[in-house]
C-alpha cells in the first residue's frame, strides 16, 4: 500500500513540475530532456548490479523495454503541451481517466476478472471524459500561441486548433497504451530489483529527447537553455519514483484494482493542487465530470 500511496504523489508532483516550466519560460523539449537524463541517473545509482550488453540484449523485456522507452517521451510531450493548454486537472483527468485501457487489458490479456458494476464504471469514465475535455473554458489566443517555443505550441487557432483541443483525447489513449506497455515489461522482469530496467527505459527515452532538442537547434526553432536543466532535476527525480513506485505496486495489486485507486488518488490531489497553486477555474461540467470520475473508478474497483 505504501508504494501505491507514494506513487499517487510522485505522479502528482509530475504535474506540477509541467505546470511550472511555462511559468519559469522553460524549453519543454530541453526541459523534457534533462528530465531524463536524472531519471535515468537516479535509476542506475540505485541498481544493485548492472546487466552487460549481452545480458542486456537476452533479457525478456529488452524489446518492450525500447517501445516503452518512446512512448514514455511520446507521451510526455502530448502532457506538457496539454497542461500548459488546459490546466492541471484537465490534463490530469485525462490522463487518469485512461484507467479504462488497462483496465480492460486485465480482462482481456491476463485473465482478471469484472462484474457488471465494474464494467458499468468503464462506461461512466468515458462519459466523464467527455464532460472534463469538453467543458474548459478559455482558449489562448494567436498571439500568445505563437510565442510558445516548442512546436505545438507554435500551433495558431486556426483549423489546426482543433488538434490542440483534442490533446487530452491523445492523452487518453497514450497514457493508457504506456500503462498497458508498463504491466507487461514487469511480467517479463522476474527479479527482485527492477531499477535497471526501468533505468534503461528512460535512458532510451533519453535518447529520443536529445535527437528532439538537436532537430529544434539545428532548425533554429530553439536556442540552448541551461535553466532548463534546473527543471530537468526535479521533474527527472519525481519522474523515477513516480515509475518505480507504480512498478512495484503493480506486483501487490491486480490491475482492475491498481489502475482504478492509483488513477482516482492523482486526479484528486491533482485537482486540489490546480486549485490551490495555480488557482485553476473549473465550469460545471468539469465539476459534474469530476464527480462522475469518481464514481466511475470506484465501481470498476469493486471486484466479483
Amino acid at each position: 500500500m505504501i508504494y501505491l500511496i507514494l506513487a499517487i504523489l510522485f505522479s502528482t508532483g509530475v504535474f506540477v513540475a509541467m505546470r511550472l516550466f511555462e511559468r519559469f519560460q522553460l524549453d519543454n523539449h530541453q526541459a523534457l530532456m534533462w528530465n531524463y537524463v536524472f531519471a535515468a541517473g537516479t535509476g542506475f545509482l540505485m541498481c544493485k548490479q548492472f546487466d552487460t550488453p549481452t545480458q542486456l540484449v537476452a533479457e525478456p523485456w529488452f524489446g518492450l523495454s525500447l517501445i516503452t522507452g518512446f512512448w514514455f517521451i511520446f507521451t510526455y510531450l502530448l502532457m506538457t503541451a496539454s497542461t500548459q493548454r488546459s490546466g492541471v486537472t484537465v490534463t490530469s483527468l485525462s490522463s487518469k481517466l485512461s484507467v479504462v485501457l488497462p483496465t480492460l487489458a486485465g480482462v482481456v490479456l491476463f485473465g482478471e476478472r469484472l462484474n457488471f458494476v465494474a464494467t458499468l464504471g468503464i462506461v461512466l469514465a468515458l462519459v466523464a471524459l467527455v464532460l472534463v475535455v469538453g467543458g474548459k473554458n478559455g482558449t489562448m489566443n494567436q498571439k500568445d500561441a505563437m510565442n510558445r517555443g516548442d512546436a505545438i505550441n507554435r500551433v495558431s487557432t486556426g483549423g489546426k486548433g482543433l488538434l490542440i483541443n483534442l490533446l487530452p483525447v491523445f492523452i487518453f489513449f497514450g497514457t493508457g497504451t504506456g500503462d498497458i506497455l508498463m504491466k507487461l515489461t514487469e511480467q517479463r522482469n522476474q527479479g527482485d530489483d527492477m531499477s535497471f530496467m526501468i533505468a534503461f527505459i528512460y535512458f532510451i527515452a533519453l535518447l529520443f529527447g536529445i535527437l528532439i532538442v538537436a532537430y529544434d537547434l539545428i532548425r533554429g526553432k530553439s536556442k540552448w537553455q541551461w535553466k532548463s536543466a534546473l527543471g530537468g532535476i526535479g521533474l527527472g527525480v519525481i519522474n523515477f519514483f513516480s515509475t518505480y513506485c507504480v512498478y512495484h505496486a503493480m506486483r501487490c495489486f491486480d490491475n482492475v484494482v491498481l489502475f482504478p485507486v492509483y488513477n482516482i488518488g492523482v486526479v484528486s490531489v491533482t485537482a486540489l493542487t490546480g486549485w490551490l497553486i495555480f488557482k485553476e477555474k473549473l465550469t460545471w461540467k468539469n465539476y459534474l465530470g469530476l464527480v462522475i470520475a469518481i464514481i466511475a473508478v470506484i465501481l470498476i474497483t469493486l471486484k466479483p
